[in-house]
């Protein structure tokens, strides 16, 4: 398989749950620089695609390459280790520790990665400025839901990811926030040349991707409504 320029390849892709065949045959690359929104029916496989994606389940068939290494192949040291230093993951509800400030939570997220803790906390402050959050040291639970997830997004970059996944990220915003959240991340592969895997039911927020792609019934198909553009 040349996955040469791609930060991943999933090919013959298939995951069962049970009796249920929830992925099958799933083809998918995405190069660094380029954004791609998921979408489609609850229960679709959506997020069950972003975990195989992230080493977390393991498919009955296929393969997923992330960034150049057959996930399949690694231990499961070896994986914790490849996925935190290629992959970032944004929750639909940020995740964080709201008793922890907000660059607390992006900082230990370095930490736990082995940066230094100057380093750690240091990165944390350009990636909150640069995200435009205020109050990087007062709790988190006090955040609007908008910044709270500005947090979660620079919590998922600051071990500069090859890839970025994002599963309902809008999903607990208003509208509003919605298209905030929705533009920064759109920003971030040209910005950082990571790739975007995004998952998400709204169809505007799908629209901002340089490829709209519908899972249902196992499949990954392209949409058939057209892409508005890359939006920096």
């Amino acid at each position: 398989m040349d996955t040469k320029g791609q930060v991943l390849e999933i090919s013959g892709l298939q995951y069962n749950a049970g009796d249920r065949v929830l992925l099958h045959g799933i083809e998918l690359s995405v190069k660094p620089g380029e954004s791609v929104a998921i979408s489609g029916p609850s229960g679709s496989g959506k997020s069950t695609l972003l975990m195989c994606v992230m080493g977390l389940i393991r498919p009955n068939k296929g393969s997923v390459v992330l960034c150049g290494k057959q996930l399949e192949q690694l231990s499961g040291r070896k994986m914790l280790r490849h996925r935190r230093e290629s992959v970032g993951m944004v929750f639909q509800a940020g995740e964080l520790l709201p008793e922890l400030s907000p660059m607390e939570n992006v900082a230990i997220a370095g930490m736990l990665a082995g940066l230094p803790r100057v380093e750690a906390f240091s990165r944390a402050a350009e990636l909150l400025d640069e995200l435009n959050v205020g109050g990087t040291f007062a709790e988190t639970e006090s955040l609007s839901g908008g910044e709270r997830q500005r947090v979660a997004v620079a919590r998922a970059l600051i071990n500069r990811p090859a890839l970025l996944l994002a599963d309902e990220p809008t999903g607990a915003l208003d509208s509003a926030n919605r298209q905030i959240v929705a533009e920064l991340l759109y920003s971030l592969p040209e910005r950082r040349q990571c790739g975007l895997v995004l998952v998400t039911h709204d169809s505007s927020v799908a629209a901002r991707a340089q490829r709209q792609l519908f899972l249902q019934d196992g499949a990954l198909t392209a949409s058939a409504v057209p892409a508005a553009g890359v939006h920096a």
